[in-house]
């Protein structure tokens, strides 16, 4: 496929959008007397969340770039790393109710992202890392 679905850019922008506003929470977050007082009810401390925030910022960001290049792997990838979020915010959090917008968020992208238009952007099907050889 030559030309980039409308859906998978809409959600790779989507996703830098999001990973530089995590990079903002991150380095905002602990002069937030807001933040701060939602930390003290976590399981993990401050400087956890930090370095969450900014690694989870750097996976994305490589996802995003991935998927505007039609790199098999940055959707396999950002899949990954949502469920392991998943994991990780269940064990960290207490609202435990809001963990159900992420996961339909990534239910929705990844869906879109391994669909028919999705497979043949990235020449792959599955869990393929590689382009198929056609």
């Amino acid at each position: 496929m030559e030309k980039r679905p409308l859906s998978i850019t809409i959600i790779a922008w989507f996703l830098i959008i999001l990973a530089l506003f995590g990079l903002y929470g991150a380095f905002t977050m602990g002069s937030n007397p807001m933040a701060i007082k939602m930390l003290e009810d976590m399981h993990a401390s401050l400087r956890f969340q930090q370095a969450w925030a900014v690694v989870g910022s750097i996976v994305t960001l490589a996802c995003a770039y991935g998927m505007l290049k039609g790199q098999p792997w940055s959707r396999v990838l950002y899949v990954a790393w949502g469920i392991i979020g998943l994991i990780v915010g269940f064990i960290t959090s207490p609202m435990k109710g809001l963990l159900i917008f992420s996961l339909v968020l990534l239910v929705v992208i990844g869906g879109l992202l391994f669909s028919l238009t999705g497979n043949q952007w990235f020449a792959a099907r599955g869990l393929a890392l590689k382009r198929e050889q056609g």
